[in-house]
């Protein structure tokens, strides 16, 4: 589950995350940050293995999205442009 999430400011195949970047620094306390570098992202979707979503995170001007709280498990996030998965990237949550 996924407690809390914040956006900052700071046609591909949907496996190459040149342009997304996971630091996952503090991911032992639940904590996570994502950072994009491809301007066409306009939507990031979540989506846990314990079939939890959160569908549809309108990105606006940020590229930056720190997530919050996690709890054990595997998260798929999906950065979208106009309704099509550019990318994906996959967390490991074990705390």
């Amino acid at each position: 589950m996924l407690s809390s999430y914040s956006l900052a400011n700071n046609d591909d195949d949907p496996k190459d995350n040149v342009n997304v970047k996971v630091i996952t620094s503090s991911i032992d306390q639940g904590n996570a940050t994502v950072k994009w570098f491809d301007q066409d992202i306009d939507y990031i979707e979540i989506i846990s293995n314990n079939n939890q979503v959160i569908p549809s995170i309108p990105v606006l001007d940020a590229d930056t999205l720190h997530l919050h709280d996690l709890t054990n498990g595997v998260y798929l996030i999906h950065f979208k442009s106009k309704g099509k998965i550019l990318y994906t990237k996959e967390i490991t949550v074990q705390r």
